[in-house]
């Protein structure tokens, strides 16, 4: 038997961890967001990996806004279809410098968000990035 008090052991789930199987605890998450995502953009994707494959994916404009989860084969499933240019927008539509991006012509990384609650030197050493 633990010598901690039953409200120490025991923690309240929020309400959308409620009979959601996918949900994971995101408190001290490490957040990613693409290296070319900037402040002034009008929408900023970030990823946390879990150590289970997990993923969690937020607005990082809006983090407050929720959170998405997804299984390891889903996430599989995504980065398949991004890679093999499911979701490519025509480049008619596009500027020259978003068309390079989506062509892969400029190199981007992941790199930790200003969101985090951890140290950025923390986020940049764990080994839950989004390389993948």
């Amino acid at each position: 038997m633990s010598d901690k008090p039953a409200e120490e052991t025991k923690r309240e789930l929020p309400p959308e961890a409620m009979g959601n199987e996918k949900w994971h605890d995101t408190t001290d998450a490490v957040w990613m967001r693409s290296s070319l995502s900037r402040e002034d953009s009008d929408a900023i994707v970030e990823v946390a990996k879990f150590d289970d494959g997990f993923r969690a994916v937020r607005d990082g404009k809006n983090p407050e806004k929720g959170i998405l989860f997804f299984t390891p084969a889903e996430w599989e499933a995504f980065v398949l279809g991004a890679k093999d240019g499911e979701f490519d927008i025509p480049e008619e539509y596009l500027t020259p410098e978003e068309a390079a991006i989506q062509r892969g012509e400029v190199p981007v990384t992941a790199v930790p968000s200003p969101n985090n609650t951890r140290p950025a030197k923390d986020a940049e050493t764990d080994e839950n990035t989004t390389s993948d």
